[in-house]
């Protein structure tokens, strides 16, 4: 059975991926004019991506625990 966090990791590194490559594909845009010259797009991709990959290693870390029988 496939587990909530192996979901939300998979789904967590996909969209910090989709918001890290737009963020590198607008990278000289004006639009970041409005937010101080920070690349926001570039900034929360990898926050989002690093997310993701915290599910992923505790999904992994869970998996190799040693599980408790039902009485």
């Amino acid at each position: 059975m496939i587990s909530l966090s192996s979901i939300l990791a998979v789904l967590f590194l996909m969209l910090g991926l989709i918001l890290s490559l737009y963020g590198l594909w607008t990278w000289s845009d004006p639009m970041y004019e409005k937010s101080l010259g920070w690349n926001l797009n570039l900034v929360w991709g990898g926050v989002v991506f690093f997310v993701g990959v915290l599910f992923g290693l505790g999904n992994r870390i869970s998996a190799r625990s040693p599980q408790e029988p039902n009485s």
